[in-house]
């Protein structure tokens, strides 16, 4: 888990200290700063103004042997990052480049969320190491892809435009012109597309149908189940009755029988999870005297031992079997503290 710390926070080794008390001198970054960086980026960074940043953005596996520094300055008058990162582990780790790529993409995470700004700076990594013996391993992230034929689309990777199926703009007809032959993709697209529609009851009627027959009839149908399903919970135009007569007169009745079963079995966990929350609520309302009993209240301690050590509210919900609402109103009330 990567955490943002204070630069003042957790400074424990004696090389973290040395580095926090002397680099967070902006003439003392300058002047490392100044000789080290490549001159491309030299010529556009201003060293006369750094300004150091608070936080930390090592993940935890590393921060026992890693310390790092952000400075704020202008490329060209434009907002940019200089970031600093000491590794003082003994040994050459042939993982940096992807931990340098991480560390960056989290950086601009958090500048992300605190710039009104759609657009993200620049941001310059430059790693000091004091290993036991030199620096052995490649430090460009593209030799680290495999297979080797695949290291030239890594690197465009970042200069091209992402693949985008975009469903909003691809008309109807060019899907069904590749129904045929590749009718499991292409009726999960259609079904995709169309899930928010106003006339879902009506496109569901007159062109998936077909595409679904064809799923039935083929050995395909736990795809076919899983996107009727998909449908019948998420579509809020489709007419639910008219979904169920569909079903029955179209369809095999054991495609029929799987999806009366999933949603039979959605609706009892809906039901029970209603109970756990409403228990839940009572309590924290003052409304639920005492403890409650058994497995419920066994997950209840589980869920508080873990907010306590500040585990993520879905990882939560998942091990301890607890709606994700309940965790988020222990955490709200601080019923674990």
């Amino acid at each position: 888990m990567t955490t943002h710390k204070s630069n003042s926070e957790g400074v424990a080794q004696p090389h973290d200290r040395l580095v926090k008390r002397l680099l967070s001198n902006p003439e003392t970054a300058k002047e490392i700063l100044s000789l080290y960086l490549p001159k491309e980026i030299l010529a556009l960074a201003d060293l006369n103004h750094l300004s150091l940043q608070r936080d930390s953005f090592i993940d935890d596996e590393h921060r026992a042997f890693a310390v790092d520094l952000l400075f704020k300055t202008t490329f060209q008058k434009e907002e940019g990052y200089l970031w600093v990162l000491l590794e003082h582990q003994r040994n050459n780790d042939p993982w940096l480049p992807v931990r340098i790529f991480k560390y960056i993409a989290i950086i601009w995470d958090h500048l992300r969320k605190t710039s009104k700004t759609k657009k993200i700076p620049l941001v310059y990594p430059i790693i000091i190491y004091n290993g036991s013996r030199p620096y052995s391993h490649s430090l460009t992230l593209k030799d680290m892809i495999t297979p080797a034929a695949s290291q030239n689309i890594f690197e465009d990777f970042f200069k091209t435009p992402f693949c985008l199926i975009d469903l909003t703009i691809i008309e109807d007809e060019t899907l069904k012109k590749n129904l045929q032959n590749h009718i499991k993709g292409i009726a999960l697209l259609m079904t995709l597309k169309h899930i928010f529609d106003k006339n879902l009851q009506t496109y569901f009627e007159h062109t998936l149908v077909t595409a679904f027959k064809q799923l039935d009839q083929s050995n395909s149908r736990d795809e076919l189940v899983d996107m009727l399903y998909y449908l019948l919970n998420e579509g809020i135009f489709l007419n639910k009755e008219r979904f169920w007569h569909i079903l029955h007169e179209e369809f095999n009745p054991a495609t029929e029988g799987k999806v009366m079963t999933i949603a039979q079995q959605l609706k009892a966990q809906g039901i029970e999870e209603g109970i756990l929350k409403g228990r839940l609520e009572g309590k924290l309302e003052g409304k639920l005297e005492g403890k409650l009993e058994g497995k419920l209240e066994a997950k209840l301690e589980f869920a508080q031992r873990m907010l306590a050590n500040g585990i993520e509210l879905s990882v939560i919900a998942e091990l301890a079997e607890l709606p994700i609402e309940s965790i988020a109103q222990l955490q709200q009330h601080e019923i674990y503290a």
